[in-house]
This record gives C-alpha cells, structure tokens and sequence, in this order.
C-alpha cells in the first residue's frame, strides 16, 4: 500500500466550516490553531480555534451560540481514513478578541458537542427500575437524542437492578450521577462515562486497562536518514512526568487503607467495614504485572495498607435490611434494589486516586487515534550513566499506560498529540516493602 503520510506531523484539514444562520463559512485560510480535547474525566469534547479575521467575521455573525463548526481533518489528503477526525460541534463563546492593525483581529472561539449544550437546557426528575447501564443508554437517547454515529463507543452494562429517583439532574450530570454508584460483577465502582474519537463511552476501567495497546511509543531519535513517517508516528517527541507516587495523597484518600462506618435508619444499626488496598486493588482487573504500591511500616510497626484509621468515610447503607424479617415479610422484592453504598462511596475515590498518582505527559507526532481510553505500551527511556551493554529502559516508568486525557494541536504547518497516560500497576518483579531499620534510624538520628 506504501506510505499514506510523508510527515508524521503532518495532516490536511479537508473541511473547516463555520455553519451561520446565513449558511456555510469556510475558515481554513484564516485559522491559526485548533486545539481539540478529551478526557475520561469529561463527558464531552471541547476545543478552541485562534482565528485572525481580515474578512469582518465577527461582525457579520455575532457568535450568540447559534453556530457550529464541522471540522474534517485527516493524516492526508490522499488518504482520508488514515486517523482522520470527523466532527461537528457547538460553538460557545468567542473570546480574546483584540485588534491587529487597523485590518484585522485575532480572536479564539471556543466550542463543545452538541450534547453539552442541550443537556444544559433541561432537567431529569424521573424514576427508573433497571441496571444503570440501561439507564444512561435511555438518558442518552430519550433526552440527548444522541445520534447513531456518537453511539459508537464501548458500552458495558452494570451489576443489578435498581429502582432510583434521578434528583432533578441535568441528563450529563444524571449519567455522571450514575456512573459513581454503579458497580461491575466484582461489585468493583470503577465506570466512566466519556467522549472520544470514537463516541460516547460507558464502561468499567477494567475492561479499558486490559485492552490490547493501540501503538507502542519509543523514544528512540528521530529524522534519521532511510527513516519514514511510518516509522516516527511511534516515537516521543518528549515527555515529563507529571507524578510518579504521591504517598501523602494515598493515604489522606485511602487509597492504602481505611473504614466504611455505615448506618441504616430503617432497621437502626451500624457497621465499619476495614478496607485495605488489596480490597480494591483485586476488585478490578489491571494492565501490568504488580500493583503500584509501596508497603511501609510506621513507628507502630504497623504498615501502610493496614492502617485503616488514615480514612474514615461515613454513610447510609442497606445491607443490614437482609436480615430484617419485617422487611422479608412486607416487602421482600425491596432487597434486590437496595443501594449498596458501601461496595463505592469508599472505594471509588480509592479507585481513581490510585489510578492518577503514576501519570506521564508525553508528546507525540499527531495522530487522532491517540485518544482518551485506549491503551498504549511505553519504552521509558533510561538517563543515568551506562556502560555498554545496559539495558537502556527505565522499568519503574515503563509498561502498558491508558490515554487519560488527550490535546491535539493543528497549527499551521504541523499537527501534535499530547497525551497524559496513566496506569494503576507497573511492570516491576515486586512490591516494594520498607524494614524496621529504615523508621530506626530516622528516629535515632
């Protein structure tokens, strides 16, 4: 098939256009830049475009929210299903607007999908008996209308039946609202909601962080001679790490250890549930080998993962009604719905604090399929002094990452991808364990 780039920062945009009340605008000759962004911590896409305007632009279309803009841009224009992009969206605000001249002005507009900007517009205030899973699907289509082509995403239906009041929501919120109290089979809480390249998403972190890695990123040099642009989409352009393990951060959020304390006013009694970080840990299924934690002892002598005083959350919750026999008697079908709240509100926050606290920005040659929820494999790259014959790769930074978040920049003469990967395990042989020396010697010194 040959190569279907020469560049690998290079792309073409087939279509720009800024649709009016007075009908189509093309801006591809007067954009600076288009940034594009997704999170798995966002429900929607955004962006902004920097424009500078020598043809009135402004003025002739007021940008009060009525316009959208429908961006095509592929890796090139003989290829157009080579990591293209394809999307309309809701232009929002105009911002920035400063005079250039006497001629002209730059100006940055600011843009959403479509959905956000309806769902803001109305309110759910419904009730539902089914899993969540069937719940947003319905949210999504009832009240987003969202179409086929934004459906096309990874959908994964929740653990049990529920019977839920959505509280006067806005539809994204009401899917968020969703997405925090839904468990998979392992009644682990670890579901996000969110828009990639690909559509809309509902799906368990598991099911994401054991996908095959679409692309395997080195950091070998790059413009060398016989080299193609097959070749250089793979490599970095450079890369920092935002955090590698933060402790103070996963202890003060119980990611190593902490309590459930529930209480139920139906049947007056109370529990505390000790929650450890191999309790969440194996709940979910993960990337790499080890998990990424750290096992240290306190002058207690008591380590880490056991000190389950460093978090206590307090809650309502309904598993002591299984054992009430009024309940069993008046209204039996009631203890299938019941809302477990101590299987999340403790250890979802455990879940995506893990999660983020070994994070890696990396830059790379543009590439829309480097989008949010799909895996990559990283080759971190070794800076200490090597002899001949080293292994050049750091293993505490390397293994299988998934894309957390992602920018692409267009400008005018090259196309960029930053991508913050993160991963909640590490291709390391073991587990790190602190001894009594270490806390000894601190103490005596």
């Amino acid at each position: 098939m040959g190569i279907p780039f020469k560049k690998s920062t290079g792309f073409s945009v087939n279509e720009l256009v800024v649709v009016t009340k007075g009908g189509p605008v093309d801006i591809t000759s007067i954009y600076e830049e288009i940034n594009i962004f997704d999170s798995v911590l966002s429900p929607v896409m955004t962006g902004t475009i920097l424009i500078t305007d020598a043809i009135g632009l402004s003025d002739k279309l007021l940008f009060d929210g009525s316009e959208s803009v429908l961006i095509h841009i592929t890796k090139s224009s003989e290829m157009e299903d080579v990591a293209s992009f394809k999307k309309a969206f809701r232009i929002y605000k105009q911002s920035d607007r400063k005079n250039q001249g006497l001629n002209s002005e730059v100006y940055v507009l600011h843009f959403c999908s479509d959905e956000l900007m309806y769902s803001d517009q109305q309110k759910i205030n419904q009730a539902y008996e089914d899993s969540y899973g069937k719940i947003v699907s319905r949210i999504l289509i009832d009240y987003l209308k969202v179409p086929n082509n934004n459906l096309t995403g990874i959908f994964e239906d929740t653990f049990g039946i529920k019977k839920v009041v959505i509280p006067n929501l806005k539809p994204l919120d009401a899917i968020d609202w969703c997405a925090k109290r839904s468990v998979d089979s392992n009644q682990s809480p670890n579901y996000v909601f969110f828009e990639n390249a690909t559509g809309f998403n509902y799906v368990t972190l598991s099911k994401l962080l054991t996908q095959d890695s679409i692309l395997d990123i080195k950091f070998d040099a790059k413009n060398l001679q016989g080299q193609d642009a097959l070749d250089e989409i793979s490599m970095a352009r450079g890369f920092e790490v935002v955090v590698q393990n933060d402790s103070l951060t996963k202890q003060r959020s119980g990611v190593n250890a902490g309590q459930f304390i529930g209480f139920d006013p139906i049947t007056r009694s109370t529990a505390i549930k000790q929650i450890g970080y191999g309790d969440v840990y194996s709940s979910m299924k993960h990337s790499n080998s080890t998990p990424n934690v750290s096992i240290n002892q306190n002058r207690a002598g008591i380590e880490n993962v056991k000190a389950y005083n460093s978090k206590k959350t307090f809650s309502m919750f309904g598993a002591a009604q299984q054992f009430s026999e009024y309940i069993k008697k008046n209204d039996p079908t009631s203890l299938s719905k019941i809302e477990n709240l101590e299987d999340w509100v403790f250890q979802r926050k455990s879940i995506f604090e893990n999660l983020m606290s070994k994070r890696i920005k990396i830059v790379m040659p543009g590439n829309f399929q480097l989008s949010s929820g799909f895996n990559v494999n990283v080759s971190a790259p070794n800076f200490s002094k090597k002899t001949k014959g080293d292994d050049n790769e750091d293993t505490s930074l390397s293994g299988s990452y998934i894309i957390v978040a992602s920018r692409h920049i267009i400008g005018y003469e090259k196309h960029e991808t930053i991508i913050e990967v993160a991963t909640t395990s590490t291709n390391s042989e073991f587990i790190t364990q602190s001894n009594s020396q270490q806390t000894q010697e601190m103490l005596e010194y």
